[in-house]
This record gives C-alpha cells, structure tokens and sequence, in this order.
C-alpha cells in the first residue's frame, strides 16, 4: 500500500504541473555531484562516472544547467572529461545529446560538427505515453571524412518503479527505447531502458543487444551537495 501512494504521488507530482512549472531530472543545485558505476554485466564494474553541476542560468526564458562529466576506468584514473546541458522550458526537459558522446574522446577528433534532436522529457508523464524520439550526427572531416548517426526511436513510458541503489530508494519513471548507430560499414542495434527520478535524473539504465542480452549497467552511487 505503501508503495502504491509513493507511485500515486510521483504521477500527481508531475500530472498537475501547469505550462509555467518544471520538472528537472538531474539536480539543479550548482556543486551537487553525482557518481555512477558501469557493469559490463551484473557484479562485473568496467568503471565509474561523475557528473559536476558547474553552472545555472536562465538563457531565453529557459533554465539551463552546464554539468562537467568525469568518466574513470576501474583504477579510478580519469580517462575522458567533457561538458553538456541540461535545460528546461517550462513544458519539457531536455538532455544534452552530447551527453551520449562520452565514450569517445572529442579533443582527438579534429575537426567536427553534431547536429541533434535532443533527448526530451515532459514534465507529464505517464505509463503508456509516447515519447518523442531523439538522434545525433556528428560529422568528423579530415583526411577520411566520417560520418556517424544514432538514433532513439519507440520511446515510450513504461511504468512507476521503485529502484534500489547504493545511493538510496527512489520512486522513478521507467523509459524504454530503441537505438540505432550507424558509422560506414558498422552498424548496431539494441534496446535502452532507463529510471528517472525527479531531481536526481537517471538512478539506473540497462542497455541490451539486439538478441535481448544486458550489455551494461549503470548504476547510481551516490549525490553530493
């Protein structure tokens, strides 16, 4: 029963927003630091993460946030550091579709241009809602141009869950969706799915093959003010 009301107020929470409210998921404190572990498979860490909320500001009406990623191996060196957004214009909440670059090491690439459809997420939201879908091409030219794509399709809302981490309980909004990447000839396919709570962000996301075996996890491990 008690869960049950914990669902019933987070979908209260974000069902009776008006247009000028917004819901972040991701903290919006500028310090607040939020770590995360990767798993290649259950019990198997492959390395960790920390995002730094380093700056807020209302850019064109919109509230914006700048966020600093650190991503380390498993000895804790730091291996990549990139920037990205997350923001809000009163309706939706948008992530940064440089935040899905993080495996790669931008500096190396030279010369580079990303074009998007930013990951969006509306402050109502409810089991059984479809989303919009979200892509990116980034553009690298050089001596061999390369071009590579992602795209999110079939997001949708699945559910209210409660999610158990090294961090805490957190009542979370389950979205799935489908990826598809392509660069020259490599091409792969999978399925994503993600719990977001709200002022935390995402507290945990599987990530499948397209036979439907885990590929990785991501865990949240702790937040900081």
């Amino acid at each position: 029963m008690k869960r049950f009301l914990a669902y019933a107020a987070l979908f209260l929470a974000t069902g009776t927003l008006t247009a000028q409210d917004c819901v972040f998921y991701f903290p919006s404190e500028v310090g607040t630091r939020v770590g995360y572990n990767y798993y290649s498979k259950p019990g198997k860490q492959e390395g960790s993460s920390e995002l730094l909320v380093t700056g807020r500001k209302t850019e064109n009406g919109n509230l914006k946030l700048s966020i600093r990623a650190s991503v380390f191996d498993t000895h804790e060196d730091t291996t990549i550091t990139f920037d990205y957004a997350v923001w809000c214009d009163g309706d939706n909440f948008f992530i940064d579709m440089k935040s899905f670059l993080g495996s790669m090491n931008l500096t190396e690439l030279g010369e580079f241009k990303i074009t998007s459809t930013d990951m969006e997420l509306p402050a109502v939201m409810a089991p059984g809602q479809q989303l919009k879908n979200a892509s990116f091409t980034l553009e690298m030219t050089g001596p061999i141009p390369v071009t590579m794509t992602s795209d999110f399709t079939n997001r949708k809302v699945d559910a209210l869950e409660q999610i158990i981490t090294p961090a805490g309980t957190f009542d979370c909004i389950k979205v799935s969706y489908n990826t598809f990447s392509k660069m020259a000839f490599i091409k792969t396919e999978g399925h994503t799915v993600e719990w977001y709570a709200p002022g935390i962000g995402i507290v945990r996301s599987e990530n499948y093959d397209k036979k439907g075996k885990i590929a990785s996890i991501h865990e949240l491990i702790y937040v900081k003010k």
